[in-house]
């Protein structure tokens, strides 16, 4: 007796697992859903990205040695910002431009004694024209070989100076290093000329042009800002993949390698507006929607373009005038037998054929 028993309740238990699955597969009782006219629309659409303060590139002037020199003095730190005229750095002349400078200064001597003794003979009449006129050039090209070292600085220590109000991006060198003719030294920037310099994929890139509207919103919480697109580049970054956006800023608010997202507004897109509650997401990752279509359930993928509150603009292959689930969609498969609840049902339900309204 206990055996059959046994068996009699597994057969129960199957019986009961079928129902379920056939009431929910279609095969009976459909499942009550809440069901959401589909309404055609368009919404204002934007990018939303996270990037930092940077100068622009005209704002940026690199200080390089005019010679060979040793570093001798540094007056500044990374990050200080300084006026026009102060004091940054002092470069010493390395041996061998010391060597340069006086060999310059030798053949000056030289080449003023030598003209000398030519107008002498000349005067004389001992000399020619156009040897005295050759030794007046030896002299003015000794002069200005001497004059063009004196005012690179090897002529002794040379201190180089702010040639604006700027901010210290970068020391190259350090104190007591040796540095080669027309190599880096420091890297200064204008404080006043500042851009928000983020980066998005390709696809988020293409809706994105020169002269959008950008609001920005530093980590730091002092308020939201307002700029435009000033950059929208036309490759991939190959550091990181992405594609270069910057942003004008207002002048004078922000610093200098803040943090902070941007949401850029990239116009008005059209498509078809949806719930937040009619929207899933698979185990793919892929955003879909449920449809009733002739009161059978269809899971249709779409792309979310933009929202505004509870309002969700999406593009797909949906049914136009067949309505979407919204409570109670988690649940259902591709034909799943469904019908409208409450006020919906006889109106949605009848066909799943109700057509799509325009709208905001």
């Amino acid at each position: 007796m206990k055996k059959l028993s046994v068996i009699a309740l597994a057969a129960v238990g199957a019986f009961i697992m079928g129902a379920t699955a056939a009431l929910a597969g279609g095969g009976g009782v459909a499942v009550a859903v809440d069901l959401i006219p589909l309404q055609q629309g368009s919404l204002p659409t934007s990018v939303m990205t996270y990037g930092r303060v940077v100068p622009s590139r005209k704002a940026r002037e690199t200080l390089s040695a005019p010679v060979a020199t040793v570093e001798s003095e540094v007056d500044v730190r990374d990050g200080e910002r300084v006026n026009r005229g102060a004091p940054l750095l002092t470069l010493v002349p390395s041996p061998q431009t010391r060597s340069t400078y006086r060999q310059a200064e030798l053949a000056l001597k030289v080449a003023r004694q030598l003209l000398a003794r030519s107008r002498q003979l000349a005067a004389a009449h001992l000399e020619t024209a156009a040897q005295l006129a050759q030794d007046e050039k030896t002299q003015a090209d000794a002069q200005t070989v001497l004059e063009t070292l004196r005012a690179e600085g090897a002529d002794g220590p040379n201190t180089l100076r702010a040639p604006f109000d700027a901010v210290v991006m970068r020391i190259d060198a350090s104190s007591g290093s040796f540095i080669a003719p027309g190599a880096p030294v420091i890297e200064l920037a204008r404080p006043t000329e500042l851009v928000f310099k983020t980066g998005v994929v390709p696809a988020q890139a293409a809706r994105i042009k020169q002269g959008d509207q950008a609001t920005i919103t530093p980590f730091s919480g002092s308020g939201s800002y307002h700029g435009k697109v000033v950059l929208s580049g036309a490759m991939v970054s190959a550091a990181n993949g992405l594609v270069p956006i910057e942003i004008s800023l207002p002048e004078g608010r922000l610093l200098t390698g803040e943090m902070g997202k941007v949401v850029i507004d990239t116009g008005i897109s059209k498509g078809y507006i949806v719930p937040h509650d009619a929207l899933l997401l698979n185990t793919s990752g892929q955003t879909y929607v449920v449809q009733s279509i002739h009161g059978v359930a269809k899971l249709v993928p779409v792309t979310e373009v933009s929202s505004r509150g509870d309002r969700i603009l999406v593009e797909g292959n949906l049914v136009a005038g067949a309505p979407v689930v919204g409570t109670g969609n988690y649940e259902l498969e591709n034909g799943t037998q469904i019908r409208a609840t409450g006020d919906h049902q006889g109106t949605l339900d009848r066909g799943s054929a109700t057509s799509g309204k325009s709208g905001q």
